[in-house]
């Protein structure tokens, strides 16, 4: 109760009390709307204030914490042998604004109020760099928010003042943060309740040379581009926080010089690894279709954006091709503004936990490969969870004229690409995240491309025509001259046979090289296949075992469908052609004399064992025959005799053996002749 009052006490010194400072200096002190970045695990961030006591009389300090101007949290400091102090008070990242007061303690008299410092936060931090796109638009009717908010000046590539070193408000005339930026924070305040300070660095028409120039002693000199971003997120105290890039360049090189973009950009990188320490994400817009007649160029920068998880691991592209309001280069309102709900809601899927996770990626081409050994059918197969769907033909009006023409995606799709042909897709099928086109005739094509890499007509001029999708609309991103695996063997030999009530035994031939594992599948009455084993390419057999305490045990009597295909990295097959089978019992009938085998003159448990064999068989036979005789014949499930021979039976010999070690498995009958009689029973072969 003492500390709360005095807590008190000290606010109402506020207006008492009135100090210049002198006896104190500071070193560290949050400026007006300043944004401290948060420990992604705690939510939290410490705001460090320090500074050295001059006054020899005044040794303690206190620093009161407001939360919306309300008490929060007071702390009595100490100086030490030099009068130096410091501390980190720790805030929340929330929508709440937290203020301190500083006030000095002599050792005679009342306590004095040195400083005050309002509106600061605990947030999240991101950096937008690129060219025009990145700039984007500014909204003439802007979102603003306290809690979201900016750092410095953008002047383009105008010269730089370093004394442009104050936090503002994000969509002000000196934060120049582009619209989609907006729409970026003000998702993720309104939905997610986190401040954000987006620092913008873009600068319309630049190539990826600008972009690198970074002078090695002095990375934030204000005469370079990248200099003057690293300027301004030092001087915001965020360069060594954790922070999210998000990268939109690159239409300077796919309408001159990007063959080395591939290089170029991993240059840039190491840079910003080397100046923003904790960088935890970087999102990357994938060109749109640009009008500029390269042949080839811009087709392989955007390949080589869609690739870029598999070079970096902390990377994520994003499609723009398809976006609304598209002009041939930038965009109008509606298309930045999708653009920026786009980006949020991978962002809030990775940093704040959002359960908003199903298909809110761009679509990403995994595998291509001839799904038919005839060369009439590519499968295009996108990430696991995508649910793909193929476009109708888009009728497109153009303003000017009113003109409307039709245009189909199977135009789009090109074989060995800018030499091949469009058009061969003759129909589409949608299997989950897989597209499987149908195609008009064979073709020995090497490569796939979707979507040309530049694109002009004399109608609107630029390209605005289908695009591939997945079910919540988001756009695949474009490829260009994906190798096509080639076909991998359909298991045509597929046969099922039962082993009496125990398992239903599968055989195929041997797999060719190129098989790295076989999918087994079965149905039931309902004809819904389901998987049932995996198994390696060297295995061309698999048993389909009953268990009796599972809910899909196989049951005695029921018919059963299977199939299987072969799966590698590159490929599928088709599967097989679907066969059946049904456990039944198969019983022993006796067409001679009774076997008698045990002295007491009980029948015996067993006349052929082991009994499944997998190679030497025996049989027990009674004493009575020993020195005459018997005919021994195997046959199979279908009647014929796969194996016959005729024994002697020497004086006190009972067991005949046998070999089935060259049999395929499955269930056979035994028939045993012997003076006009014998016997017959099943044998079951298994491995």
């Amino acid at each position: 109760m003492k500390t709360f009052l005095r807590f008190i006490f000290l606010l109402g010194l506020v207006a008492s009390f009135r100090s210049n400072g002198q006896s104190i200096s500071l070193t560290s002190w949050p400026a007006r709307l300043q944004l401290y970045a948060r420990d992604p695990a705690t939510s939290r961030c410490g705001v460090p204030i320090s500074g050295r006591i001059t006054d020899p009389t005044a040794a303690t300090v206190s620093l009161v914490t407001l939360r919306d101007q309300k008490p929060y949290a007071y702390t009595r400091l100490t100086a030490d042998s030099a009068g130096v102090f410091r501390t980190a008070p720790s805030i929340k990242a929330e929508p709440h604004q937290y203020s301190f007061l500083l006030f000095q303690h002599r050792s005679t008299g009342d306590s004095v109020w040195i400083a005050t410092r309002d509106s600061i936060v605990c947030g999240d931090a991101y950096l937008i760099m690129g060219q025009s796109n990145a700039v984007g638009r500014f909204d003439n009717d802007p979102f603003r928010s306290t809690f979201c908010r900016s750092f410095g000046v953008n002047n383009g590539n105008a010269a730089y003042n370093p004394a442009d070193t104050s936090w503002c408000l994000t969509n002000t005339t000196e934060a120049i943060n582009c619209l989609w930026g907006v729409e970026l924070q003000r998702y993720i305040y309104q939905r997610d309740s986190i401040p954000t300070a987006v620092i913008n660095g873009a600068v319309g028409s630049t190539d990826m040379p600008a972009h690198l120039i970074r002078i090695g002693t002095q990375p934030d000199n204000l005469n370079t581009l990248y200099g003057r971003l690293l300027y301004r997120t030092r001087k915001a105290g965020l360069a060594d926080q954790p922070l999210v890039m998000i990268w939109r360049q690159g239409e300077a090189e796919a309408a001159n010089n990007g063959d080395t973009y591939p290089q170029q950009y991993a240059r840039l990188y190491d840079n910003w690894r080397q100046d923003y320490t904790k960088l935890r994400r970087v999102y990357m817009a994938q060109l749109n279709i640009l009008t500029d007649p390269s042949p080839t160029r811009a087709g392989t920068i955007r390949d080589f954006q869609r690739q870029i998880t598999s070079v970096y691991a902390n990377h994520v592209p994003i499609a723009t091709v398809g976006l609304p309001g598209y002009q041939g280069l930038h965009y109008d309102e509606p298309g930045y503004r999708q653009f920026g709900l786009e980006l949020y809601r991978m962002v809030a899927r990775d940093l704040y936990k959002s359960t908003d996770t199903s298909n809110i990626a761009s679509p990403n081409l995994k595998r291509l490969f001839y799904s038919k050994p005839d060369y009439t059918e590519i499968t295009m197969e996108f990430e696991a969870g995508q649910r793909m769907k193929w476009p109708a033909d888009s009728v497109i009006t153009n303003p000017k004229t009113g003109r409307t023409y039709t245009q189909r995606m199977t135009d789009f799709i090109y074989t060995n690409y800018p030499s091949g042909e469009s058009g061969l897709v003759k129909s589409v099928s949608e299997q989950g995240n897989k597209l499987v086109l149908t195609l008009a005739h064979s073709t020995t094509a090497q490569t796939l491309t979707y979507l040309p890499s530049s694109y002009q007509d004399n109608q609107l001029g630029y390209y605005v025509g289908p695009t591939i999708r997945n079910e919540r609309g988001m756009r695949a991103l474009t490829f260009q001259s994906v190798p096509i695996a080639a076909p991998l063997p359909v298991a045509n030999d597929l046969r099922a046979v039962p082993l009496d009530t125990a398992a239903i035994q599968l055989n195929w031939n041997q797999p060719a090289a190129s098989v790295d594992h076989w999918e087994v599948e079965r149905a039931d009455t309902s004809g819904r296949f389901k998987q049932i084993a995996s198994l390696s390419n060297q295995i061309s057999t698999y048993s389909d075992r009953r268990k009796p305490n599972a809910t899909d045990s196989l049951r005695i009597g029921a018919v059963y469908q299977y199939r299987i295909r072969a799966i590698s990295q590159k490929a599928e097959a088709s599967y097989s052609p679907v066969v059946t089978a049904s456990l039944q019992f198969i019983l022993g009938i006796p067409i001679g004399p009774e076997l008698n085998t045990n002295p007491s003159g009980t029948h015996g448990s067993s006349l052929v064992y082991p009994n499944p064999a997998a190679d030497q068989v025996y049989i027990r036979l009674p004493l009575d025959w020993s020195g005459d005789p018997v005919a021994l014949i195997l046959t199979d499930a279908q009647g014929k005799v796969v194996l016959q021979q005729s024994r002697t039976v020497s004086g006190g010999m009972s067991v005949v053996p046998f070999s089935v070690a060259t049999l395929p498995v499955g269930i056979y009958v035994l028939k045993l002749g012997y003076r006009g009689g014998g016997i017959q029973c099943r044998l079951v072969v298994n491995r």
